[in-house]
C-alpha cells in the first residue's frame, strides 16, 4: 500500500463477482487500507496491526485482519513505478481471516513479508499466491481452536500483569460494563496485543467471544424478564456447608510484598509459617474453581454484540462508526493523538506507556472500586507474577505458577465466583465483596442479561462468595494505602514528596526545611481527604473512588 492509501492486490479476488484484476475494496471493507497501513506508521520501519472487519457473507460476523507493515528505502526498489516519488517505501501485506489466530499468523507473516522486501520487487506475487495456499494449510489442520497451542501466542498475561499491576483486576471487571473504552500507545503491535491480552483473561473470549465484535446491526435479545431471578428449584448453597465451601478454607490475608517501596509504609513483622498455609489452601481453592467446565457454565460471555465493538487498532477513519448511534459501547486501540482529544469518545483511557486508567465519569468510577477482597486478589496475582529472585528470563510465562496459563485460571475462578455470587439476592452481604454499585451496572448490561437466560446450572455448584473474603487485618490497610498511593493523583503527589525529601536528604546529609514541609502538608491534605472520602462512604454506604 502506498499514500494514498489503496489496496494493489489481493489474491483471492475479494468476492466471486469480484474482476480478478480488480483491487477496489467492498463498500462493508472502505476502512480496510487505513487499518491494515496504521497512523504514523512512518516513524517505524515495521509494525503490526490486528483489527476486526465484517463478514462479506454475513455482517454479523467478525474478520480477523493481521496486517505486517516495512518501509524500505527507494533505491532497494528494483522495478520502481512513476509514482514511487519518496525516498520511503511504505507497503503492508495483510491476511484476513476466519479464525482470531493473531499472533500464530503474524509470526508467519512477517517472515514472509521481510522475504518480501528483501526481494525489492513487488511485480513478483507468486510469493502470496504461496503464502496464501501454505497458510490455509496449517489452519485448516486444527481440529479445535480452543485447544490450540497458537491461540495465545504473542499474548502475554505475565507481561499485562507486570505493568499494570493491581489495575489488571479493573480492567478486568472494566470489560463486562460495556463501556466506551480506548487503549493509547505507538507503535500499533504492542496496543494491539495488550487489548487481546486483557481480553483473553476472560475465559473462551478470544476463541468464541470475539466473533460478533464489529456487529453494529441492533437484534433483539431474548430477554423474557430482565429482572429474572433464580428460578425455585436452584437453590441456594448453606453457608455451612463446609465441605463445598471454597471461601471458608482462606480465613487469612496474604501480607503485601509489592507495597515495600513505599517508603511510608512500615514492614509489619510476618510469620512465615501461616504465610506459607494461607498461601496452600489459597491456591487449592482457585484450582478448584479453575477447574469447572467453563462452558457448562454459561461461558464466555457474550461481551462483543449487539453494537458493543472491539477493534484491536482503530484508524482515523473509523470514527465514523464509533459515533454510529447503534453503537452502545466499544474497546478500541488508538495510536493517533486526535482519539484522545475527541471529546465524549470515550468513558475510558488507558494510557499502555505510563499503565494509566483514566476514568472522567464519577458514577463509573464508583463502579469499579476494589473492594478489600478485590485487592487481596490482585496483590495474590502481582506476588506471584512479579518476582525479583527470578533470574532465569528464559522460563518467564511458561512455568505453571505465576506463567500465562495461572494468570488465566486465576482470572477464570474470579469471574465464576463473581457470576455465582451474583445470583444472590439484593443486600445479601457477599455482594459487598464484589462492589454492590459494580454488580448492579453489570446486571443491567447486555452479555450479563444473555448469560442470565442462557444455561449455566453447573455454577450453582459453586458456593457464592468472593474467593479472598477473609477476616479484616493489618495487612488489608497497607494493600488499601498502596492502591491509593499509586492510583489516585493525591497519592502520587504524595508519594512524589516523600521522594523528594528522600533526595534532600541523600543529597545534603541533612533534612532540607522546604522539603519536609511539602511532604508535611501532602500527607496532611492526603489523609484528609481518604478519611473525608471515607465518611461519605460510611453515609452512603456504597465505595466511592476519586481517582483511578
Amino acid at each position: 500500500m502506498e499514500i494514498p492509501y489503496k489496496v494493489e492486490y489481493a489474491y483471492p479476488p475479494f468476492t466471486e463477482e469480484t474482476p480478478g484484476d480488480s483491487t477496489e475494496c467492498p463498500s462493508a471493507w472502505k476502512h480496510l487500507p487505513y487499518l491494515a497501513l496504521p497512523d504514523g506508521s512512518h516513524n517505524f520501519d515495521e509494525d503490526t496491526a490486528y483489527f476486526h472487519l465484517p463478514s462479506l457473507q454475513d455482517s454479523s460476523e467478525t474478520i480477523y485482519g493481521i496486517s505486517c507493515y516495512r518501509q524500505i528505502p527507494l533505491e532497494k526498489i528494483i522495478n520502481r513505478t512513476p509514482d514511487m516519488t519518496r525516498s520511503t517505501i511504505q507497503k503492508s501485506v495483510c491476511v484476513l481471516s476466519t479464525l482470531p489466530l493473531y499472533g500464530h499468523i503474524q509470526v508467519k507473516m512477517s517472515l514472509i513479508t521481510h522475504a518480501y522486501f528483501e526481494e525489492g520487487d513487488f511485480s513478483k506475487i507468486s510469493l502470496l499466491h504461496d503464502t496464501y495456499h501454505h497458510l490455509n494449510s496449517c489452519l485448516s489442520s486444527i481440529d479445535n481452536i480452543s485447544t490450540s497451542p497458537h491461540l495465545f501466542v504473542g499474548l502475554s498475561a505475565v507481561e499485562l500483569v507486570t505493568r499494570f499491576r493491581h489495575k489488571v483486576l479493573l480492567l478486568f471487571k472494566l470489560m463486562l460494563l460495556e463501556s466506551k473504552v480506548l487503549f493509547f500507545y505507538s507503535p500499533v503491535r504492542p496496543l494491539c496485543s495488550t487489548i487481546l491480552t486483557l481480553l483473553s483473561l476472560h475465559p473462551g473470549l478470544i476463541e468464541n467471544g470475539l466473533n460478533k465484535s464489529v456487529n453494529i446491526n441492533p437484534t433483539q435479545v431474548s430477554i423474557e424478564a430482565e429482572d429474572k431471578v433464580i428460578a425455585s428449584d436452584e437453590k441456594p448453597i448453606p453457608e455451612n456447608n463446609v465441605e463445598n465451601s471454597v471461601c471458608e478454607k482462606f480465613n487469612e490475608i496474604i501480607d503485601d510484598d509489592t507495597i515495600q517501596n513505599n517508603s511510608f509504609v512500615s514492614n509489619i513483622p510476618r510469620d512465615p509459617s501461616m504465610d506459607s498455609l494461607n498461601e496452600a489452601a489459597m491456591q487449592y481453592n482457585m484450582i478448584s474453581i479453575a477447574q469447572i467446565n467453563s462452558e457448562d457454565c454459561g461461558v464466555p460471555m457474550s461481551i462483543f454484540d449487539n453494537g458493543n465493538l472491539c477493534q484491536p487498532y482503530s484508524c482515523l477513519s473509523y470514527m465514523d462508526i464509533l459515533t454510529n448511534p447503534n453503537v452502545r459501547g466499544y474497546v478500541i486501540g488508538a495510536s493517533n493523538i486526535l482519539f484522545k482529544q475527541k471529546k465524549n469518545l470515550a468513558d475510558v483511557i488507558v494510557e499502555i506507556d505510563e499503565g494509566k486508567v483514566e476514568i472522567e465519569n464519577m458514577e463509573l468510577r464508583r463502579h469499579l472500586h476494589l473492594t478489600t477482597e478485590d485487592l487481596r486478589f490482585a496483590d495474590y496475582l502481582v506476588r506471584h507474577v512479579v518476582q525479583p529472585d527470578k533470574e532465569d528470563v528464559f522460563l518467564d510465562g511458561v512455568g505453571w505458577e505465576g506463567g500465562d496459563e495461572w494468570i488465566r485460571a486465576q482470572f477464570k475462578a474470579y469471574l465464576l465466583s463473581l457470576l455465582r455470587t451474583s445470583l444472590l439476592n439484593d443486600g445479601d452481604p457477599e455482594l459487598n465483596h464484589f462492589n454492590p454499585a459494580f454488580i448492579t451496572a453489570w446486571q443491567q448490561t447486555k452479555n450479563y442479561q444473555i448469560w442470565l437466560n442462557r444455561e449455566h446450572q453447573a455454577i450453582m455448584a459453586l458456593e457464592p462468595c468472593h474467593p479472598f473474603a477473609g477476616q479484616l487485618s493489618v495487612a488489608d490497610m497497607k494493600l488499601r494505602i498502596s492502591h491509593t498511593m499509586q492510583s489516585s493523583r493525591s497519592g502520587r503527589k504524595l508519594n512524589q514528596a516523600v521522594q523528594n525529601t528522600s533526595r534532600a536528604v541523600a543529597s545534603t546529609g541533612k533534612v532540607v526545611g522546604g522539603a519536609i514541609s511539602q511532604a508535611r502538608g501532602a500527607v496532611t491534605n492526603w489523609w484528609s481527604n481518604l478519611t473525608t472520602t471515607q465518611d461519605l462512604e460510611d453515609e452512603k454506604n456504597t465505595p466511592v473512588v476519586q481517582d483511578i
